[in-house]
């Protein structure tokens, strides 16, 4: 709400729910009578409710406020909630699991960064209040070109908050190859319109380096381009990138880049 205080938006708050374990489309679960199935209902509309009342002594005056429960997985409600309407991108509050001082990326995160490719992804720590990003960082390999269309919201949140976008690069084995020095070129052409620069480190592991850059610069926001899953795929899944977003305690934007064209939906 504060990132868009100014501004006319629809949220749409997301609740997906379980009954003894029975969702639809549960093959193995006996599905509880409509009653039982009412009766949660009710009381997640009384929670959205007080939730509402909350929200809305903070929001700006051109904010709106939807909610939506389904007796779903969350992807299988956010993906029912991406066919009805237009949506710009998904906010996730990350609060992930902790053990001892160390906090990973929850389940639910992973599988909607991962799963949901239809518009964006903003992950946010539960530490984190918003101030203004002076720059955003854009980790990138330079291993695949990047068209317009994969930049676009990343440039649009660039030139919102009049901040610098940093692309940082982090070699393991050190330098550049004739492909990944093209792109970089290109790139850099396509990055015009934004105030924008160029970082490198060598011989550093990715989340190492990354951790390291965010850190030393304090930096607002670091963005991901998913291509075909395998970074961020890569990035979360193994031990080493668990922690990522913990260390550096700043959002996480995840920007896909579909293999095939995906349909526009509707706009909230």
């Amino acid at each position: 709400m504060d990132m868009f205080f100014n501004e006319r938006v629809n949220f749409i708050l997301v609740h997906a729910f379980k009954v003894n374990d029975y969702y639809e489309k549960s093959t193995l679960i006996a599905k509880p009578s409509r009653a039982i199935l009412e009766k949660e209902k009710k009381r997640i509309e009384g929670e959205f409710k007080a939730a509402l009342k909350d929200l809305k002594t903070n929001a700006g005056e051109a904010h709106f406020f939807h909610t939506a429960c389904h007796n779903l997985l969350l992807n299988d409600a956010i993906s029912k909630e991406l066919r009805k309407n237009r949506v710009d991108f998904i906010i996730i509050g990350n609060q992930g699991h902790t053990a001892g001082d160390k906090a990973i990326y929850g389940s639910n995160t992973i599988n909607i960064i991962e799963e949901i490719q239809q518009c964006p992804i903003l992950s946010v720590p539960s530490t984190v209040t918003f101030h203004r990003p002076a720059e955003i960082v854009l980790a990138n390999s330079f291993k695949a070109e990047l068209k317009p269309a994969d930049l676009d919201f990343l440039i649009s949140l660039v030139q919102k908050f009049d901040a610098t976008l940093r692309i940082l690069h982090i070699s393991e084995e050190g330098g550049l190859n004739r492909e990944q020095h093209r792109n970089r070129k290109l790139l850099k052409e396509k990055l015009s319109a934004v105030k924008h620069s160029f970082h490198s480190l060598e011989f550093l592991s990715v989340a190492l380096g990354i951790y390291s850059f965010i850190e030393s610069r304090e930096s607002g926001m670091i963005a991901f381009i998913n291509k075909k899953h395998s970074f961020i795929e890569n990035l979360l899944m193994n031990p080493l990138y668990k922690n990522l977003a913990h260390y550096s305690k700043i959002p996480v934007l995840v920007l896909h880049q579909p293999s095939e064209p995906v349909k526009q939906q509707t706009s909230t």
